[in-house]
């Protein structure tokens, strides 16, 4: 039998995989899901899913691509693992909650998944992740063997749309909005006795309308049913919410760390995806919010994408010099503090819309957001433009010249968008890098998005990335015999 032969069998296979089938398995799934921390038998999941054992250990091993012991075993692991960081439960205590009858099992599973014993995984940096499995979510695509292997714990879905009950919090300062919000939907929740520890919970910030007297940040909460069983609204301040689905790129990282889930968010977006065979989609950001026992263990993350299309390419440009204001931060949340320092110069300036003045972006490459990162906000000063005497000692001149150019959807450190031209310099037989200039980042904004009022913010901006380069001839001869 030849490969094409082999692969039109395959076909038939999965085209024979009936939606009968898939949802027998998943409702094996839900009821596992149900009774994690309990005794499970296989007869009584082939019960809740109306299969025999023997078919139950086959199409579940086919469909979900695991066999259910095994499923279960790391289900399991997975929930000890989210315990063991967020709570201070002893490990023995933290094995029997989920669902392990004795000790002895819980190490030796917890350790063969994972590597370490559950004392030593509590204070290691390694997050551990198995997660439930929605069949209806799952896509196939093509990527790159090293992107896979350099980010597994990222995997795109396809979310199907999902209706429920929401909140919608609305405070005047962005910090700590998404715990206050959801402190308030659990609380009001609980008031109106629907019980939320079988629901999905998912956030998003949401855009207000201008023109309140001061800013105000918006925080969109929901919860469903995963079978969408139709949910009661009994508060007034509970309104039914929708979403309307789409392709997602998602990862996990624990609940009630700030600096964690920025960075997580960070990795996704610009590390991964511009390495990826995917582009930034047009429709939400999305974070889910994963319970275990009533409690939320941690969060889920999902950022839109989309098919790349391809077009993106490097390209060689040369760029005049610029004269910049320029705003600089070392150490632990570098970017962000640069940011809000060129932030207040423009308020305080009243340059706020006034397209002249480009924002720039700048950082050390290579190394981790730590005590050893740092950033620059560049804001360039237009022809004509007298900087204040206030001013002279942020003024200085950025060098113009030759440099690789790739226009992307991308947004952070743009780690994965200097890789990608890193590389084609490495590759090019002309140019190579010049390290006495930096490289830096211009950002623009489709307006065309704005004034259809489709996508959201970061769907509607762009980057331009340069990286300074010179000539391989000319390299040498500066070198000399």
């Amino acid at each position: 039998m030849n490969s094409t032969e082999v692969a039109t069998l395959r076909q038939r296979f999965w085209k024979g995989v009936s939606k009968l089938t898939v949802e027998s398995v998943q409702r094996a799934i839900d009821y596992i899901e149900e009774h994690l921390a309990e005794t499970l038998s296989l007869e009584e999941i082939s019960r809740a899913s109306a299969m025999s054992v023997p078919n139950l250990y086959r199409l579940f091993n086919a469909v979900a691509g695991h066999p259910i012991k095994e499923y279960i075993r790391k289900r399991r692991a997975s929930e000890a693992a989210c315990l063991l960081r967020q709570t201070k439960l002893p490990s023995v205590e933290v094995g029997f909650r989920c669902g392990f009858d004795s000790y002895q099992t819980f190490v030796k599973t917890f350790k063969r998944l994972t590597g370490l014993t559950p004392g030593l995984y509590r204070k290691a940096e390694v997050i551990y992740s198995f997660e439930r499995i929605r069949l209806n979510e799952r896509m196939s695509y093509l990527e790159e063997r090293e992107v896979s292997e350099r980010y597994p714990d990222v995997k795109v879905i396809r979310l199907s749309s999902i209706e429920g009950i929401g909140y919608l919090h609305v405070a005047d300062r962005e910090e700590g909005l998404e715990e206050e919000a959801l402190l308030r939907f659990q609380s009001i929740l609980a008031e109106s006795r629907i019980d939320s520890s079988q629901m999905r919970l998912f956030g998003w910030n949401v855009d207000l309308e201008e023109g309140a007297v001061s800013p105000e940040f918006g925080y969109q909460l929901m919860a469903s049913y995963p079978d969408d069983k139709a949910v009661p609204i009994p508060h007034s301040e509970l309104r039914p919410v929708a979403i309307p689905g789409g392709t997602y790129a998602i990862t996990w990282t624990p609940m009630n760390h700030g600096p964690q889930i920025v960075a997580a968010w960070n990795r996704l977006l610009s590390e991964w995806l511009p390495l990826s065979a995917f582009e930034l989609g047009e429709h939400g950001f999305l974070e889910e919010y994963q319970q275990f026992n009533g409690r939320i263990s941690r969060m889920k993350l999902h950022l839109p994408v989309k098919r790349s299309q391809g077009l993106e390419t490097i390209e060689v440009v040369e760029r005049e010099a610029l004269q910049v204001i320029k705003f600089q931060a070392e150490g632990r949340d570098s970017l962000s503090r640069a940011d809000e320092a060129a932030s207040e110069w423009i308020k305080r300036r009243d340059l706020i819309g006034d397209r002249r003045f480009q924002v720039l972006m700048s950082g050390s490459y290579g190394g981790s957001p730590n005590e050893g990162s740092r950033h620059k906000i560049w804001i360039s000063l237009p022809d004509g433009y007298v900087p204040a005497q206030e001013d002279a000692h942020l003024t200085e001149r950025l060098e113009g010249g030759l440099y690789a150019c790739l226009n992307i959807r991308a947004l952070g450190s743009m780690e994965g968008v200097l890789e990608r031209i890193y590389r084609w310099l490495s590759a090019s037989p002309d140019y190579m890098p010049d390290e006495e200039r930096p490289w830096f980042a211009s950002y623009m904004l489709d307006e065309s998005g704005m004034e259809r009022g489709t996508g959201t913010f970061e769907a509607m901006v762009s980057a331009a990335c340069y990286v300074p380069v010179m000539l391989r001839n000319q390299s040498k001869q500066e070198e000399g015999p």
